[in-house]
């Protein structure tokens, strides 16, 4: 990870404690203040809560969430790859119907299927897969394993490359994805090996049906939703 987007991360960690901490707090209460106001207005005279008994609150969950996200940043930076995706094209799915039941059109629950079903096949240990669930972007699956965290596998379709061909694009990305909730960050263990070893068998996968790809270093950005989206998205 680039020195600056760490030292952002680490930044973004400390400030998230205090404004999310003040909008736990105060945004809830104005919200109930301003009813009981409203409600009854010989009310609207009075501190239902002073300001004093919120000091203690606050503070303590401002330092909670901010340490609990700088922890985070801390250990995500350990994440060498971090970013990298892989660009497959290939003309084995044109004839996916998925497109009906994903919520933007995009096809690819047939390849996040066989993609399962491999990974599942020629791993040592026994994994939990999910069935593939639409996204946005296309169709993705989770991978878990006891006692480690869970693992996205994210299938983006992009669409046709050309007009004049039948092959498609689609991307795969392979994340760490950390729990929401500050007290759960503070514990979690990103399993960097288990997300390698998905990437390895994807391209394994890639190869033995033999689909181009390419193994890139890009930001994860959802593709637009066009039937016939440019190549870059």
């Amino acid at each position: 990870m680039e020195r600056k987007k760490y030292l952002q991360n680490i930044l973004l960690g400390l400030l998230s404690g205090p404004v999310l901490a003040a909008l736990i707090l105060l945004v809830p209460l104005g919200i109930l203040t301003g009813l009981s106001a409203a409600l009854n207005p010989s009310l609207a005279m009075y501190e239902f809560v002073p300001e004093e008994e919120l000091l203690a609150p606050f503070i303590l969950i401002a330092i909670l969430i901010s340490v609990a996200n700088v922890r985070l940043a801390l250990v995500m930076s350990r994440d060498a790859k971090a970013g990298r995706i892989i660009r497959a094209k290939t003309d084995r799915y044109v004839d996916d119907p998925s497109g009906a039941e994903n919520i933007h059109g995009h096809r690819g629950r047939i390849l996040a299927d066989e993609l399962r079903r491999f990974i599942a096949a020629h791993e040592d240990t026994p994994i939990s897969l999910s069935k593939p669930i639409g996204e946005d972007y296309g169709w993705g699956f989770w991978v878990r394993e006891k006692a480690f965290s869970p693992v996205w596998v994210a299938i983006a379709h992009s669409g046709s490359i050309d007009v004049d061909e039948r092959k498609e694009e689609y991307i795969v990305a392979i994340t760490l994805e950390p729990p929401i909730l500050p007290w759960r960050r503070l514990r979690y263990r990103p399993d960097f090996p288990l997300g390698d070893e998905i990437e390895q068998r994807v391209t394994e996968f890639l190869a033995e049906k033999n689909i181009s790809y390419a193994i890139e270093s890009e930001e994860w950005v959802d593709p637009e939703p066009h039937s016939q989206p440019p190549p870059r998205f």
